[in-house]
């Protein structure tokens, strides 16, 4: 119920503010907090981990990394982690990460 809350409110100041807008973001980082403590550590470390496999794999396939989007309708469509929830656990960003994958394959 808080999340259903937090994402309604969400919506809403995106709505009234823009999604750029310093209120849109700080409603995110409280939606991503409250979620992940929804989550046991463990837990959400495997759909990390998984997600981080999943990533590899689809970086070693295709020649380009993934736009946000993409990786996110790919992650849906797999049961993977969305690219923001990457980037946050990773804590340098879903692009930065695929960088550094992409040049770790590349050795």
């Amino acid at each position: 119920m808080v999340i259903e809350n937090l994402n309604k409110t969400l919506t809403e100041t995106i709505k009234k503010y823009g999604i750029n807008s310093i209120e849109a973001y700080h409603i995110s980082v409280m939606l991503a907090i409250q979620t992940q403590s929804l989550y046991n550590n463990k837990s959400l470390q495997n759909y990390y981990n998984k997600s981080i496999n999943a990533l590899v794999e689809y970086l070693s396939i295709n020649e380009t990394n993934p736009n946000e989007v993409k990786w996110n309708r790919y992650a849906v469509e797999k049961g993977y982690l969305s690219s923001e929830s990457i980037g946050y656990m990773y804590g340098n960003g879903f692009h930065i990460l695929c960088k550094r994958i992409r040049k770790k394959l590349k050795k």
